[in-house]
């Protein structure tokens, strides 16, 4: 285990059981969970399960990844819930009004506060070992600029995947960007802008399918 912090997230990935009702509110609570900064609740937006996400922004993840106590203890505790994690460490990010020109930013937290049924759309990505320094020059230098160029954009945050606990898909790098309510995700512009001949380079070279989820917010 690294001695240095590592800044992160945390997604605690829930889908009520048969029957259940979920309070995100309740379940936004965790009495253990070291190092957390921030706290955002959302639903799913796209149909897909699990259909609720509590997202810890977390200054530091070592505590999450060298123990699985903390896992154990969320699921004895939500027995009316099936429950799975996901622990990511940051990268780099990208906010709304830096010019396209800038290096992506290390500054983790987002320097804006999602508000109620704002959007967080949250991709994974799996490229082929041979080909992850081209994913992340296309993602640095192409990808995450076109995304700031959508209407309604906030924020990009980057993520490398470092442990997940139950049963979950996973990908070894994630990206998560924060669109207004009402925003130009999915329009013609952001059509323009993210179906280019690097995007379907990366997309062929990739170990796996990749997996997204589009996410509401509920409150922080």
């Amino acid at each position: 285990m690294s001695d240095s912090t590592v800044e992160g997230v945390l997604l605690r990935l829930i889908e009520p059981k048969d029957g259940a009702k979920t309070d995100l509110g309740t379940l936004s609570t965790h009495p253990t969970l070291p190092n957390i900064q921030k706290t955002y609740t959302a639903v799913a937006d796209d149909g897909e399960k699990p259909s609720r996400l509590v997202l810890h922004v977390v200054s530091d993840i070592n505590p999450l990844l060298s123990s699985s106590q903390f896992f154990e203890d969320d699921v004895k505790a939500n027995p009316n819930v099936t429950l799975s994690w996901i622990v990511c460490g940051f990268i780099n990010g990208r906010d709304a009004g830096a010019p396209n020109t800038d290096a992506p930013s290390t500054v983790h937290l987002l320097s804006y506060e999602p508000t109620p049924n704002s959007k967080i759309v949250i991709n994974g990505g799996t490229p082929r070992p041979d080909k992850e320094h081209e994913y992340h020059d296309w993602y640095n230098q192409e990808h995450g600029t076109a995304l700031a160029g959508v209407p309604g954009w906030n924020a990009g945050r980057r993520y490398s995947l470092q442990k997940s606990y139950g049963e979950i898909e996973t990908a070894n790098f994630y990206g998560f960007n924060y669109y207004d309510e009402d925003s130009g995700l999915g329009g013609p512009i952001w059509q323009k802008n993210t179906k280019t001949e690097w995007t379907y380079r990366i997309r062929g070279n990739a170990a796996r399918p990749n997996i997204r989820r589009v996410w509401k917010v509920q409150g922080f």
